[in-house]
């Protein structure tokens, strides 16, 4: 549930202190707050309906009671009250975030989309902009604009890094959207660690972790028992590839360091050095694959995944090149080069909005004064927004 009625007391309680109403329209507006706050929507409803009748201006009065007809499902009555908001209030942001929180239950994604869009413009907080940002990657997640659902929920992140809801959807989307289990993993963990025990994901959170990391053990520890390794080997043909490599004899480096990954495949070094070789030598599509090894050796490592990404690229491999860089990203979602070359790489494959998305993204990354900000940033803006 959006989180918008942690502001319903607030509003309240300053109408009350302006005195707007009649004394009859006080004392229902009053009942209806005490009924809310004890979670009896249905006694609430009454007296929200009675002071409205008689306190004629308020949006947010329409705001409450349609919050009241949402928690206890009623959608066409509270869809009416959250349309009576607007009416008063144009700007009425959280009558608009519930509004798209009726869209999105009605499966109407393209409205709930819009409300959402709108409402996180009228937003003040980053709480309620966290909140909303959320809400949109569901909704976006829906129609199956994964990228908007990611980029969504990072600016969640960036804005309130305790919304533990971000992190929870930002796991589920990893594991059903993009197939990467490990970084799922580390946000269902995330999510643990800031999340109330009451909440109701809390046990799906648990039960995630639990199978997630016990599949992935399994499965490391299965490809562990496959590859056959001698360290000792694998060392001295990795110094032997590196003495080649600083002597620009290339060829010969290349086969020392595969010789090396033969011993043991798990050499990160000789992997990376075989990949530069190749790279130095214009053997474009071999360079990829080492650094994608590279990679997998050693999944933190973020040059390796930049470096066979851009490889792809350049092959016109763009389908390859996002698939390794949704990596790259997921393991740090706050670098700016793996936001910028993802909107190249949608530029690229003429996905322009997700282009655009992407370099929104880097811009709200990149330091204030960077000297290419007004032109990437003038590029960005040419870029449809749908």
């Amino acid at each position: 549930m959006i989180r918008t009625h942690m502001l319903l007391f607030p509003v309240l309680l300053g109408l009350l202190a302006g005195g707007c109403g009649s004394k009859s329209g006080l004392s229902d507006l009053q009942q209806g707050m005490a009924a809310f706050g004890e979670k009896n929507y249905a006694g609430a409803i009454p007296s929200f309906t009675r002071a409205a009748k008689r306190i004629t201006d308020s949006a947010d009065l329409y705001y409450t009671l349609g919050l009241s007809h949402l928690y206890l499902g009623e959608l066409d009555p509270a869809q009416a009250a959250f349309n009576a908001a607007l009416e008063l209030k144009p700007g009425h942001g959280e009558a608009l975030a519930c509004l798209g929180q009726i869209a999105y239950l009605q499966n109407d994604l393209p409205k709930a989309t819009a409300c959402f869009e709108r409402a996180l413009a009228a937003a003040s907080s980053d709480a309620n902009k966290a909140s909303i940002l959320t809400s949109l990657a569901l909704a976006e997640s829906g129609r199956e604009h994964h990228d908007l659902a990611r980029l969504h929920l990072l600016r969640a992140q960036k804005l309130d890094r305790q919304y533990a809801p971000a992190l929870y959807n930002l796991a589920s989307l990893y594991r059903d959207k993009f197939n990467l289990r490990e970084e799922a993993l580390d946000n269902f963990e995330m999510y643990l660690r800031i999340a109330d025990k009451g909440d109701k994901h809390y046990g799906k959170a648990l039960n995630n972790v639990k199978r997630l990391r016990d599949n992935l053990e399994r499965t490391q520890a299965e490809e562990v028992e496959a590859v056959r390794r001698d360290p000792a080997a694998a060392a001295k043909l990795l110094q032997e590839g590196m003495r080649l490599q600083f002597a620009k004899q290339y060829a010969k480096s290349a086969k020392a360091y595969r010789d090396a990954l033969a011993e043991d495949p798990l050499t990160f070094n000789a992997a990376l050095g075989l990949a530069t070789v190749y790279k130095l030598q214009g053997q474009r599509a071999e360079a990829m694959e080492a650094f994608k090894r590279a990679a997998e050796i050693s999944p933190n490592h973020q040059d390796s995944y930049f470096e066979a990404a851009e490889l792809a690229l350049q092959l016109k491999r763009t389908a390859e090149a996002a698939k390794i860089l949704d990596r790259a990203i997921a393991r740090s979602p706050f670098n700016p080069a793996a936001a910028e070359l993802m909107a190249r790489i949608r530029y690229a494959e003429t996905r322009l909005p997700e282009a655009r998305a992407y370099g929104e993204f880097y811009l709200s990354l990149l330091r204030p004064g960077d000297k290419n900000r007004a032109a990437y940033e003038k590029w960005v803006k040419s870029l449809p927004e749908k």
